[in-house]
């Protein structure tokens, strides 16, 4: 939002107006006062209306880049969290598979206890078959769950490694970007302070006070 004295030179910038008073200013809308403006006086005042208006351009173009910087800073923001969430669901899907491994962990103790019983008291009679039977039945089916959680755990390392060093990357590149969004504005808020500030000592040194119509023919015959 432009401050109130910004605003208000929008108005001026187009041209001389008669005021209410009867005399003529450069500000307009307002009751002329203070002493006449000599021509001197009335070239430097024009050359900074001049200058004014330049300023503002400069200031409402920079507003709208502030804008758009600010629009890119959300969405990028919003991009970020669309993969930190994503990267959650990961974890949790991460987690489950740790779970898996765990219990995997378990069945390998359980089958290498029966195995270590059964070579250090091996059973006797028809029974002997059926344990060796059932043992390296559960031998083979560990084996094969094992190269099983080799493999998945070969895919998480895979994908997990890198998108944490992507989402940690991105989260720093938007904060960065947040960061410098902020001092821009920053920068641009104390510029237009400083264009208010102006525009409101050029009103009084200038805007408000009357002036000859034959110096304005003048100084604008001059170019």
């Amino acid at each position: 939002m432009w401050p109130a004295a910004a605003l208000a030179l929008l108005a001026l910038l187009a041209g001389p107006s008669w005021a209410q008073s009867g005399a003529k200013t450069l500000g307009g809308g307002a009751a002329a006062k203070g002493t006449m403006l000599t021509r001197d006086e009335l070239r430097a005042c024009l050359k900074e209306q001049r200058a004014q208006t330049a300023r503002v351009a400069e200031l409402e173009q920079r507003r709208a880049e502030i804008a758009a910087e600010a629009d890119a800073v959300r969405q990028q923001k919003e991009a970020v969290q669309a993969e930190r969430d994503a990267f959650a669901a990961m974890a949790a899907q991460v987690q489950a598979f740790k779970e898996k491994v765990k219990a995997h962990g378990e069945r390998v103790a359980v089958y290498n206890q029966r195995l270590k019983e059964f070579q250090d008291d091996p059973p006797r009679g028809v029974d002997a078959e059926r344990q060796r039977g059932q043992l390296e039945a559960e031998g083979a089916a560990v084996a094969q769950a094992d190269a099983a959680i080799k493999a998945e755990a070969a895919q998480w390392s895979a994908k997990v490694e890198p998108a944490r060093a992507a989402l940690t990357e991105h989260t720093q590149a938007q904060q960065a970007a947040a960061n410098a969004a902020i001092e821009h504005n920053r920068v641009f808020n104390e510029a237009v302070q400083a264009q208010d500030e102006q525009i409101a000592a050029w009103k009084q040194r200038c805007g408000n006070r009357p002036y000859k119509e034959a110096d304005e023919k003048a100084i604008r015959a001059e170019k």
